[in-house]
């Protein structure tokens, strides 16, 4: 009897220190995710706006933001994230799980700024026009579409001790297709769209992480399943849609 006790006071006193230490350690990391949020912000904006002027940040276009927070979170597809989410999340209690779930959207945040503010940039540096960018992307993007289709898991390996930044953060969320699409939106509309429609795509991250098990136990597994399935309906016509355009720029297709 008292080494049963000693054995379930052993594991109480194990789950308490590992509680905490989840706490301790997201705290530290959504903290860091926050301050280069903000220094990325001021560097690269203050950068953007060299180079493309004031109207890069004073174009807003409602119709542009919703198309580019549509692609953005069927890209992100932050319902195929739930399973993973809730195996590393599912015993946490909720402040927990809330750390977690904070700390992977300031990561997927930080990402899109990223992303969005440094694509010209990268597209010059690499000599690569945006209609063979357009063209590669939509490829990859088709890729995604089927591999989600298909069920098949974009993350091989998962690190327990960081999952608010991998596999959640990236490569599930924020993964070769959203890069690939951000560097295309950013080039193609005003900076400001990007990332306002970034930061809604970004909010939709967050409320589905939030209230993940309100999800799965209103939707069920298969109807979290069938809606990743849509999701990735969807993101097989923004990239057929990517892939028509640059064959339309290049004089291949016909409208």
């Amino acid at each position: 009897m008292e080494s049963e006790k000693e054995r379930e006071g052993l594991v109480s006193s194990i789950e308490k220190q590992l509680s905490e230490w989840v706490i301790r350690r997201h705290g530290k990391v959504f903290r860091l995710a926050l301050l280069l949020i903000i220094i990325l912000l001021v560097f690269l904006s203050s950068f953007r706006f060299t180079v493309g002027g004031l109207k890069e940040w004073v174009e807003v276009d409602p119709a542009a933001i919703l198309n580019i927070s549509i692609q953005l979170f069927t890209i992100m597809n932050p319902i195929s994230t739930i399973p993973t989410f809730l195996i590393y999340t599912g015993k946490l209690k909720d402040d927990e799980r809330l750390k977690i779930t904070s700390t992977t959207t300031m990561i997927v945040i930080a990402l899109l700024l990223t992303f969005t503010l440094f694509g010209p940039l990268i597209l010059k540096a690499l000599d690569v026009s945006v209609t063979n960018f357009r063209f590669g992307g939509g490829i990859l993007l088709l890729i995604l579409a089927i591999d989600m289709l298909s069920g098949m898991s974009r993350s091989k390996t998962v690190d327990v001790r960081q999952v608010a930044v991998v596999p959640l953060a990236t490569p599930l969320l924020v993964g070769p297709g959203t890069m690939t699409t951000l560097i295309v939106l950013s080039s193609s509309y005003a900076v400001i769209n990007v990332l306002m429609g970034g930061l809604i795509a970004a909010l939709g991250v967050y409320l589905t992480l939030r209230f993940a098990p309100l999800l799965v136990s209103v939707m069920g597994n298969n109807g979290v399943q069938a809606a990743s399935r849509i999701m990735a309906v969807v993101l097989a016509a923004i990239a057929s849609q990517m892939i028509h355009s640059a064959l339309l720029e290049w004089g291949i297709a016909k409208t």
